[in-house]
């Protein structure tokens, strides 16, 4: 009987594309969850940074009424 020797390059040309694909699909799906992440990330940070200006804008108006001698009593 013969040895085949040719079994192992048959394999390996079918291995490899398979490898590579789930390699570069784990890679791809990293890069978007990163990229979401970050997304998210700056829109929290946009949020943050209404409240304060919105808290700024409502201490300027409690400091206004209290300079007039209004009261809210």
């Amino acid at each position: 009987m013969k040895k085949v020797r040719g079994s192992l390059t048959v394999e390996a040309a079918v291995m490899i594309p398979l490898v590579l694909f789930l390699t570069v699909t784990a890679v791809r799906g990293g890069v978007e969850l990163y990229q979401e992440c970050r997304a998210t990330v700056q829109e929290l940070e946009a949020e943050q940074e209404i409240r304060i200006v919105r808290l700024l804008y409502l201490y300027e108006g409690i400091g206004d009424l209290t300079e007039n001698g209004d009261t809210l009593y």
